[in-house]
């Protein structure tokens, strides 16, 4: 039986690197920055109180500060008040549960590419109740009195299960290798360490190596040998082992520094020490670490939320925190080998001011706001892809083109992004025959952003109707997906060859033997509304858009004749080409201006274009349907 391997990766700045991707810490941009992790009922409270700007209360306590601060002398556990005293220009910030459950879960998606089992919670701290929601559990871990520095906080810390897998991506060092880059992707600095067990590899990634940073690896010190765990955390301090804060302090005042001097006690004295955790610091010390993984839920749908402590009023600030947002998602995406079709944005608005300028109105701005009982004021749209992407610039183009046209009607005081419509990603074969390969996705998500910037239902692929009528021989049909192009455009094929071979046909059996006139045309450019032209004959004078011309020609093409019997309105109509020339009432012709279309075939010198008309065979009235070339 294969020895059990655990990864742990531990996010040390996790709450921290949450605020600075909101954006900005501080007015300055810069400051030294402390976080302090709250309930989503005191994050609530935050927000409705935004108007008032209150700061922290002065009895909080900070739970995570950065680098900057901690140089300034900050530490975890401090007041606010003892902080701000130290440093005036402290930047504080508040941190919730599901923030912190939101972004362990998004490390644990894409840690799940590289191990059969991803966690965010061990099986020792209880497994969760059969119908309790997230945010119950979150609470409930809120509410909870007992939190130490192992157990249940802080929340920093990933498990992998890599047993029997590292040998898929070249062993355990280029494991670590490959998922610190991912991580470092998701905007995260990590430590890395495997070990037999989850504490044991989650001591050896807190306590004894040095962070990662962009895909680099730690020292050899963060693999244990298989069945040498003890060994692995003998160096460690004694804080790394799951005691209270005091009995750590106790054993530091004996002389007992390090967990290998602890193990050398007698064992009946050191369980009399340890606390109500004495059979799992006595087990870990005998390096034995059984501890369960509870496995990750990976959610269906990808969201992301990030909440503003100060209001944003500019598209340019909500397209950073968008930029981060699509990135994380498409390493998430990437993790799970699948791609989305549909991006759901919904920007919520500060709810006094919005209320303010908006008040009563009922024009299309306040028609975006939609009224939610827990976000209050937003407003929401989405974008549709073509094709199913995956890419971070190829899902930020589209909400880019979108946002630039949209006017913001409040300062926006969060950003909710989901990706739906998640299906299996596609699997591209590379091409060796191409000094530089061709991107499959680069029409895909060219067509995304057009649908985005000018409307989803005039972009798509033109596609042959059977149909009498010319209008209605072609049509627009949104791209969907690759195999509905491809589909398209074969049937497209293979009319435009059955239509090639009924035209051969015709000639061959009817030829020009009769001296008859080859068929006319088809007009180049159908009208999107055909244009009333009154009743018409040759010398008559119409107008189209604004101006004035005189049919100089008119050639009969083709009837039409009770076309569509079925529908409540079948067509019957007369097709003609008409030669229209320039004209005023007088009917006097003007020459031809440049630009428009010259002469053809059977028209005058002063002929400047050659439309397509019909006249309906009911009413007599004629109808501009299109241009001819």
């Amino acid at each position: 039986m294969a020895v059990r391997r655990i990864v742990a990766i531990v996010l040390p700045q996790l709450a921290c690197e949450l605020v600075k991707q909101r954006g900005p810490v501080s007015p300055s941009g810069k400051a030294p920055l402390a976080v302090i992790v709250g309930g989503d009922e005191e994050r609530r409270a935050a927000l409705a109180a935004r108007s008032e700007r209150e700061p922290p209360a002065p009895v909080a306590v900070i739970d995570v500060v950065d680098d900057e601060a901690r140089r300034y002398g900050v530490r975890p556990g401090q007041k606010v008040v003892e902080a701000a005293a130290l440093v005036a220009h402290l930047a504080i910030h508040r941190v919730t549960f599901a923030e912190i459950d939101a972004a362990l879960g998004r490390v644990a998606e894409v840690a799940l590419g590289l191990g059969a089992t991803a966690a965010i919670q061990l099986g020792e701290q209880g497994a969760p109740r059969s119908g309790a929601s997230r945010a119950a559990r979150a609470g409930e871990r809120a509410a909870s009195a007992a939190r130490s520095p192992w157990g249940d906080g802080p929340y920093d810390t990933v498990w992998l299960d890599i047993t029997g897998a590292s040998h898929l991506v070249g062993g355990e060092e280029a494991l670590l290798d490959e998922l610190g880059e991912r991580v470092a992707a998701l905007g995260h600095r990590a430590r890395l360490a495997i070990a037999d067990g989850p504490r044991l590899a989650q001591a050896l990634a807190r306590f004894g190596g040095q962070a990662l940073d962009g895909g680099g690896r730690g020292v050899d010190a963060l693999i244990a040998p298989p069945g040498k765990g003890a060994q692995a955390i003998g160096p460690l301090p004694v804080q790394a082992l799951p005691v209270e804060r005091e009995v750590a302090s106790f054993l530091v005042r004996l002389g007992v520094l390090r967990v290998e001097e602890l193990a050398r006690l007698p064992r009946a004295q050191v369980a009399a020490r340890l606390g109500p955790r004495t059979p799992e610091v006595m087990e870990l010390l005998a390096g034995r670490d059984p501890v369960p993984l509870l496995p990750f839920e990976v959610p269906r749908l990808i969201e992301e939320e990030v909440l503003f402590d100060e209001p944003v009023e500019n598209a340019e600030s909500l397209l950073f925190v968008l930029r981060g947002m699509t990135s994380r998602i498409a390493s998430r995406l990437a993790a799970r080998g699948e791609a989305c079709g549909r991006l759901n944005v919904a920007i919520a608005y500060d709810r006094s001011i919005a209320r303010l300028r908006l008040g009563d109105r009922e024009d299309d701005g306040a028609a975006a706001l939609l009224e939610d009982d827990d976000r209050g004021p937003s407003l929401r749209f989405h974008v549709d892809m073509p094709v199913p992407l995956s890419d971070a610039g190829d899902l930020l183009r589209p909400i880019k083109a979108k946002l630039e046209r949209i006017e913001l009607a409040a300062p926006a005081v969060g950003v909710h992004l989901i990706a739906s419509r998640i299906t299996r990603a596609r699997q591209v074969q590379l091409d060796l025959s191409r000094d530089r390969s061709v991107d499959p996705d680069s029409l895909p998500a060219l067509l995304a952003e057009l649908s985005a910037e000018i409307g989803q239902e005039r972009v798509g692929v033109l596609e042959i109707a059977d149909a009498h009528r010319p209008e209605a021989r072609s049509r627009l049909v949104p791209v969907e997906d690759e195999a509905a192009a491809r589909s398209s455009a074969a049937a497209r094929a293979r009319a435009a060859a059955e239509r090639a071979a009924a035209e051969q046909g015709g000639s061959a059996v009817g030829g020009n033997a009769d001296g008859a006139e080859p068929p006319a045309p088809e007009p180049a450019r159908l009208l999107p509304q055909p244009i009333p032209l009154g009743r018409v004959g040759r010398g008559a004078i119409v107008a189209v858009d604004r101006h004035l011309y005189a049919i100089e020609r008119l050639s009969f093409v083709m009837r039409i004749d009770a076309v569509e019997w079925w529908t409540p309105t079948p067509a019957s109509r007369d097709y003609a080409r008409a030669w229209l020339v320039s004209g005023s009432p007088s009917g006097r012709a003007a020459p031809a201006r440049l630009g428009e279309l010259r002469p053809r075939d059977g028209a005058s010198a002063s002929s400047c274009g050659e439309a397509w008309i019909y006249v309906d065979r009911a009413t007599g009235e004629a109808f501009l349907q299109g241009w001819c070339t």
